[in-house]
């Protein structure tokens, strides 16, 4: 374990010397919000990879607990990079990520919302399939796969996906409001508030943050 641990360890360095790093918007950007948080993603993800390196030396986690760790944090990088509509750094991420588990579900799914994004819905669709297959109870995959689904025209399969998305978590407001517009296109309008309604209720009482994600040490 000590030398797979060492060998993640050197991974990091290696890419770290080699610049296989972020590629940041340009400097010069204008948009002065977009280029702040760019800079704040990279920073947090060196940050991260810097704890990860230390761990690692220490011998605190296990290698496998170490590389799903590192897989996260490439992962929410490129969640900071889709936010601000910079997919080729988002995609960079991405691939990182996928060198280390490519089927994994999150990778799957944030890969999806990448092909989305780029308007291949088709792609798109397919990657959140492939996702579900690893993690059928994932409720952000069914949200999305059923908006993609209710994009490709494909309703009343929108309609059972997101219906089952708020069976397996009745407590996503995503879901409802998902469910509520796929209801609505198809003239389902009583349905559809309701589920506005409860979008909308069940969002005033979420947590900003998800307690899951929350430090156990504040």
């Amino acid at each position: 374990d000590s030398e797979r641990a060492n060998s993640l360890t050197e991974t990091v360095a290696a890419k770290k010397n080699n610049n296989m790093y972020l590629t940041l918007p340009d400097a010069h950007d204008n948009d002065s919000g977009s280029q702040r948080a760019s800079s704040i993603a990279a920073s947090r993800l060196e940050q991260a990879m810097s704890e990860i390196t230390m761990q690692s030396t220490a011998s605190k986690q296990g290698p496998m607990q170490l590389w799903t760790t590192l897989e996260q944090i490439w992962l929410q990088a490129a969640e900071v990079f889709m936010e601000q509509q910079h997919l080729k750094e988002a995609s960079f991420c991405i691939q990182e990520a996928a060198s280390l588990f490519p089927t994994s579900h999150a990778v799957l799914y944030m890969r999806g919302r990448l092909a989305e994004m780029n308007g291949s819905l088709e792609e798109a669709k397919q990657l959140y399939d492939e996702a579900l297959t690893v993690n059928p109870s994932g409720v952000e995959i069914m949200n999305c796969l059923g908006l993609v689904l209710n994009k490709l025209g494909r309703r009343n399969l929108a309609q059972k996906v997101l219906q089952d998305a708020v069976q397996v978590q009745s407590t996503s407001h995503k879901a409802w409001n998902s469910l509520g517009e796929v209801l609505h296109v198809q003239g389902k309008n009583e349905a559809a508030v309701e589920c506005f309604l409860t979008a909308l209720d069940l969002e005033s009482s979420s947590p900003v943050i998800p307690f899951t994600v929350i430090p156990r040490e504040l």
